[in-house]
C-alpha cells in the first residue's frame, strides 16, 4: 500500500524514475563490450623450441619428446599437448587452477635448465605464458569434392606457405584424412626368418633417412636445408632391406 500511495501522490516522480531507468537501461546494454575471446587467466605455459634446419620428424624425436619427458613430471600439471613443425617444437602445459602460475613458471625453467645437456646443441628453448588476447587467430576453410587427396595438398602446399609468413606463430591442418599403405604381414614366413614385428618396423624406420644439413642463403631468403630419404611409394617399399636373425638379407 505505501508503494501505491507513492506512486499517486508524487506521478511525475514516477514517470521520471522509470524514465531513467529505461534510459540507463537501453546504454548500458550498448555500452557494454562483446569478446569472442574474454580477458581470462589461463593456467597454461608453452615451451618453445627452434631448431633451425631439422624436419618434423627430427623435431619430434630430438627436441619434443624430451621436452615432454622431463615436464611431464612437474606439479599440478593437468594435461600436455605439443606439435613439430620444420625447425620448430612447441609443447602446452595446462595446469589445475589454482595453481601458482608464478612459482609453477620458475619450476619450469629449472626443469629445462636441466635438460640443455640432452638436447641438440643448437636447440634453444624459451617458456610463454598463455594469453587468449596476445594474438590473433584465423580459421580458413578448404573443400574440393572432386579432389581425392585434399588434405595431401592442403598439409604439402598450402600449410608450408601459410608457415613463412612472418606474422604467424603456428598453422595446423585438421579434418580430411591422409593417403596411407597398408603392410600386411605373413607370420609363416616372419617365423621362417626368424622376425618379430619390431624387427619389421625397425627396418622401415631405418630405411627413411632425415636429418638437418644447414641453412642456404639466397638473397634476402634463408632456407633450412635437410637431407631427406622417404619411402612413399609401394615400388620403394617393397625394396626395403630386412636382416635376418641368420644374417640374410630379405625385402620387405
Amino acid at each position: 500500500m505505501g508503494l501505491t500511495r507513492f506512486v499517486l501522490k508524487r506521478p511525475v516522480a514516477t514517470v521520471m524514475a522509470l524514465l531513467c531507468l529505461l534510459v540507463f537501461g537501453i546504454s548500458s546494454v550498448f555500452s557494454a563490450t562483446l569478446e569472442q575471446m574474454p580477458d581470462t587467466d589461463q593456467p597454461m605455459l608453452i615451451v618453445s623450441a627452434s631448431y633451425s634446419g631439422a624436419g618434423p620428424e627430427d623435431v619430434d624425436e630430438l627436441v619434443t619428446q624430451p621436452i615432454e619427458d622431463k615436464v611431464s613430471t612437474l606439479e599440478g600439471v593437468k594435461s600436455m599437448s605439443s606439435s613439430s613443425s620444420e625447425g620448430r617444437s612447441m609443447v602446452m602445459l595446462e595446469y589445475d587452477y589454482g595453481t601458482d602460475m608464478d612459482e609453477a613458471y620458475s619450476d619450469l625453467t629449472q626443469s629445462l635448465d636441466g635438460l640443455d645437456r640432452q638436447l641438440p646443441d643448437d636447440v634453444e628453448t624459451s617458456v610463454m605464458e598463455m594469453n587468449n588476447n596476445a594474438g590473433s587467430t584465423m580459421m580458413l576453410s578448404i573443400s574440393n569434392p572432386a579432389k581425392e587427396d585434399l588434405y595431401d595438398y592442403v598439409d604439402q602446399t598450402v600449410v608450408p606457405l601459410l608457415e613463412q609468413i612472418s606474422s604467424v606463430t603456428d598453422v595446423e591442418a585438421m579434418g580430411g584424412s591422409s593417403e596411407y599403405y597398408r603392410i600386411e604381414l605373413q607370420s609363416d614366413e616372419m617365423a621362417q626368418y626368424g622376425l618379430t614385428m619390431s624387427d619389421i618396423t625397425s627396418a622401415m624406420s631405418s630405411a627413411n633417412l632425415s636429418y638437418p644439413s644447414g641453412d642456404a642463403v639466397s638473397g634476402n631468403l634463408e632456407f633450412s636445408v635437410s637431407t631427406s630419404l622417404e619411402n612413399d611409394t609401394i615400388e620403394a617399399l617393397m625394396q626395403v632391406p630386412i636382416t635376418t636373425a641368420g644374417g640374410k638379407l630379405v625385402y620387405l
